[in-house]
């Protein structure tokens, strides 16, 4: 990173607004545990130790020693056995960052597993635009979104993605790489849930009748609602954040059997 904005990191660091996650539940950390942030990046120690702006969270290898790490914060407790655990999912690496913009002067996140996991992941409060290749967890199941039936069928004739037809796929859990393709002329509303009236039925005991709502609509294209008539769902719908984003004050983050709650201070 350029001098110029570590040295512009440093001037604002103490007035900048300052992060604060949460863990609201988790496997291997203890809930209640704050972790602090500010432009500079990850308060107190740092595996990492760089101070440029980011923050990344993941977990070393087993054999990794601190010298090598490029990580700043670790998601498993080291007074945890992670071989406790090895029944569950479990990435190593980068898992996540956090990095605070200059000009806009506000903290981004994004995924940084790169499809070595199972992803990160923001919980749906309001409704959410779907672009192509985004993901969604749902209880056991992972779903995936793309535009168009084949390849042939992903751009229109003025060159722009053809959102007109949505293919859904289903991996994990029961249902394994299924398929599912909608036109928006013919299924402007998809229920998907363990309720066998829903578009998508999924046999997930964690899932509500009716968990989220997918719906096309003229002005926006494809998006996602948690629930159904305004009724949100048990466990929630969370969207993959492959595309970074902007955190908000109450925003709820899962990674790595770890959900985190973040909080802004001005």
């Amino acid at each position: 990173m350029p001098s110029e904005i570590i040295s512009k990191l440093k001037e604002i660091s103490s007035k900048a607004p300052k992060l604060e996650l949460i863990i609201k539940d988790s496997l291997f950390l203890k809930v209640g545990l704050r972790i602090k942030i500010n432009a500079l990046g990850l308060e107190g120690k740092s595996l990492r130790n760089k101070k440029d702006g980011f923050t990344y969270f993941g977990l070393m290898e087993p054999n990794e020693s601190e010298s090598d790490a490029n990580i700043d914060f670790s998601t498993s407790d080291i007074t945890n056995n992670i071989n406790n655990y090895k029944d569950e999912p479990i990435q190593y690496g980068r898992q996540f960052r956090i990095r605070f913009d200059i000009n806009k002067y506000c903290y981004f996140i994004k995924d940084c597993s790169n499809g070595s996991g199972y992803g990160s992941f923001m919980k749906i409060i309001k409704e959410m635009k779907i672009k192509d290749k985004t993901l969604i967890n749902i209880g056991n199941n992972y779903i995936a979104f793309s535009f168009g039936a084949n390849d042939y069928e992903q751009i229109d004739d003025e060159g722009n993605e053809n959102e007109s037809i949505l293919t859904i796929i289903v991996f994990s859990g029961e249902s394994n790489n299924i398929s599912y393709v909608f036109n928006q002329n013919q299924t402007s509303k998809i229920l998907i849930g363990k309720n066998e009236n829903c578009n998508i039925v999924l046999n997930d005991e964690f899932l509500d009748d009716f968990h989220c709502t997918v719906e096309y609509k003229k002005k926006l294209g494809w998006v996602i609602n948690d629930g159904y008539n305004n009724k949100k769902s048990e466990i929630g719908t969370w969207f993959g954040l492959s595309d970074e984003r902007k955190v908000v004050e109450g925003m709820i983050i899962q990674s790595n059997q770890n959900i985190y709650e973040c909080h802004i201070n001005e």
